[in-house]
């Protein structure tokens, strides 16, 4: 396998050397977009039905300069998302795409019968056919949401969630009838609605189920999350992050260190979980928690966490991963990723200084994340799918030998990775039947970690270990044998003598027997 991905490389090279590099094109204007085509290198494993990692799609919208602000990965078949205006005039929008094969072929289309001055917030969907879009307007009428059952060949506004005086900011279904949304403060309250006939009829949650607003705190386009019955929605101007576990029918408030000024959104891997990035389009500032969202810790992470957007990763046990875009900043565009719940960050090199904005992922490390078109052919869109690595080597492990009953010892670990990725994590079992444990990454091929281990009973043990990397591949067991010995038998005098005169016992047993002792 290694010598295949050297030819590659090899055939990679020559191929730039000899072809014509596909130059790309940077716009002056504040808002406008950097047109990246597809490499080379990205063209050549397509071609060979080989995966390299991050590779660009064509996102279907006619018009060039399409951004894509937000997306909802259902599966690894199907995703649906919306676009805006990155040209720089910041027209609105009532555009979105669909792809039903994981972005093979994008389909873009209007919605039908949204207002023209609409802009889409985010879009929520449920399977290839059920969407729901939120849209508002810079006039503030006809706002609301919108519903397509049909893929998107037609769209049918729900007129009962009103949205005349704020913004529609968050849409979410559970099945295809329960569900909720969420707008800004209307009338001194935030206007949340719920429904149980998928959205024909919405019922709003009355302001005592709902925590007031600070003044001038409102709720944020797409800013929101949900694991199970939980929902989560996040506040500009008022730092906080609102949580229903009840599908969105009483609520609760919490506040996160960023202060009154931050945009707050948020991403949990369960229940209890989470991160909240006060997003800001250049390096972001994290919190995390550990309650589900009551009490939030900020993050002094290293490496670089981009503000554009945000995922947790599912099916990980804790990665996340991050997007920028930010025009004439190279240093704030690209991805990067997270194994350890946001404390450290790397950088995907070979999308470094590509605009990225809205990102969804799903299980299998797969997700997708919006760029800027050229036009229907071009662009608009880049998908990671992880490569098929070499797993890491057996982990070698360094420790005593023997070791002392109840006493902790520390045994280190160390292993590489032919493929250079990160490991992600080492899982050791210790021989006298302990849990399995687990040490969390990244960690640098080569990188040595240290474990430490009590062994409660004397006898002959061992210690196995394997090395995961950041595409799940695991690699062969590392084993060190541990021997605990017995104590030896402190010898007096009195019990050295009695061995070296082993006669004295049979004189003692004639003078017991003779006296009757």
């Amino acid at each position: 396998m290694r010598k295949i991905k050297h030819i590659l490389k090899a055939v990679v090279i020559l191929g730039i050397v000899f072809a014509f590099v596909i130059p790309t094109t940077a716009m002056t204007e504040k808002t406008k977009p950097v047109i990246n085509k597809i490499n080379p290198y990205q063209k050549l494993f397509k071609l060979l039905n080989l995966n390299p990692g991050w590779e660009e799609q064509a996102s279907g919208f006619w018009e060039p300069y399409r951004g894509i602000h937000y997306m909802c990965a259902v599966d690894e078949n199907v995703v649906w998302a919306v676009g805006y205006d990155g040209s720089g005039s910041n027209q609105p929008v009532q555009e979105f795409t669909r792809t039903t094969n994981g972005g093979e072929l994008w389909h873009a289309d209007v919605i039908d019968g949204a207002p023209a001055d609409g802009d889409t917030a985010m879009i929520f969907a449920l399977d290839d056919m059920t969407a729901w879009v939120p849209i508002y307007t810079s006039s503030g009428l006809d706002q609301g949401i919108w519903k397509t059952s049909d893929g998107g060949n037609t769209w049918v506004k729900q007129a009962s969630a009103d949205f005349t005086g704020g913004f529609p900011n968050c849409v979410h279904f559970w099945d295809e009838n329960n569900g909720w949304c969420q707008g800004d403060p209307v009338g001194g309250y935030f206007e949340i609605y719920t429904t149980t006939d998928g959205g024909n009829t919405w019922t709003r949650v009355p302001s005592e189920n709902i925590p007031a607003p600070l003044p001038g705190e409102m709720g944020t386009v797409g800013y929101y999350d949900v694991v199970g019955d939980t929902v989560w929605f996040g506040t500009q101007s008022g730092g906080r992050v609102f949580k229903s576990t009840d599908r969105g029918y009483h609520w609760t408030v919490a506040t996160t260190p960023f202060g009154a000024g931050a945009y707050v959104d948020i991403r949990f891997r369960d229940e209890l979980h989470g991160l909240a990035m006060d997003k800001n389009f250049a390096a972001a500032e994290l919190a995390e928690t550990s309650d589900g969202g009551l009490t939030w810790t900020a993050i002094s992470y290293t490496g670089t966490c981009h503000g554009a957007d945000f995922d947790y990763v599912p099916g990980t046990p804790n990665m996340y991963v991050s997007t920028g875009v930010r025009t004439g900043s190279p240093e704030y565009n690209g991805a990067t990723y997270s194994l350890d719940g946001g404390h450290s960050w790397t950088s995907w090199p070979e999308v470094e200084g590509i605009q990225l904005f809205g990102t969804s992922w799903v299980e299998g490390r797969i997700g997708w994340a919006g760029n800027f078109n050229e036009d229907q052919y071009t662009g608009g869109v880049y998908k990671y799918t992880p490569e098929e690595n070499e797993p890491p080597s057996a982990p070698l492990i360094e420790g005593p030998v023997k070791a002392k009953i109840k006493t902790n010892v520390t045994y280190n670990f160390t292993s590489t990775d032919p493929d250079g990725d990160d490991i992600a994590e080492y899982i050791i079992n210790w021989g006298d039947g302990t849990a399995e444990e687990k040490i969390i990454g990244p960690f640098a091929s080569g990188e040595t970690v240290s474990a430490s281990h009590i062994w409660a009973k004397k006898g002959s043990y061992s210690i196995t270990a394997k090395a995961k990397d950041i595409n799940d591949n695991i690699g062969p067991t590392g084993t060190l044998s541990i021997t605990i010995p017995r104590n030896k038998t402190v010898k007096t005098p009195l019990l050295r003598f009695l061995e070296n005169h082993p006669q004295i016992f049979l004189v003692l047993k004639l003078v017991i027997n003779r006296f009757g002792l």
